[in-house]
């Protein structure tokens, strides 16, 4: 998005009607789940960014996939996203709702990528340990990439603390190199 302070607004204003109506949980559970959908689906991220579809049947579509299944507060937020043409925002909007509600936790986000899925047991480890660094409650955000061969990053807020194996690789040939 470019303009941060946008998302932001829209974030606060989710979360403040989320805590005043009484129902921030199921709002947070959709919100990650509206989350993953947008990750996960091409097709719905083409309907979002497609301006050629008027405000009045994006809405309607809206209303048919998710009027059973969201909160209607998370509903609502759609629908006022595609009236104010912002629907191509929704993803930045939904992860600046994401850090807000992880600010108001005390709670801080590991950007965390692997090269492989990590289990829960091993997530559970990581947690704890950057817990432990941190003397903060941390969450994960998990992201798989096969070209750091093994092992994993780590990014909690200016700290970075890395694992991979290409990482150690690049390190042993330098040393290699030198003698």
């Amino acid at each position: 998005m470019q303009d941060v302070r946008v998302a932001k607004r829209y974030a606060d204003a989710i979360y403040s009607a989320a805590v005043e109506a009484g129902v921030l949980d199921n709002v947070i559970e959709d919100v990650i789940s509206l989350l993953g959908l947008i990750r996960d689906s091409d097709e719905f991220n083409a309907f979002l960014h497609n301006l050629l579809i008027v405000p009045e049947s994006k809405q309607s579509i809206l209303q048919e996939l998710f009027g059973n299944q969201l909160d209607p507060l998370v509903l609502n937020a759609l629908f006022l996203l595609v009236l104010k043409k912002r629907e191509r925002s929704t993803e930045d909007i939904l992860l600046a709702f994401t850090q807000l509600v992880d600010e108001q936790a005390g709670r801080l986000v590991a950007d965390v990528t692997s090269a492989i899925e990590l289990t829960s047991k091993q997530q559970d480890a990581l947690v704890e340990k950057l817990s432990g660094y941190s003397g903060k409650q941390v969450r994960l955000s998990m992201r798989v990439d096969s070209s750091i061969k093994g092992g994993f990053i780590a990014k909690l807020g200016d700290t970075v603390f890395d694992g991979s194996v290409a990482t150690q690789l690049q390190r042993l040939k330098r040393q290699l190199a030198r003698g």
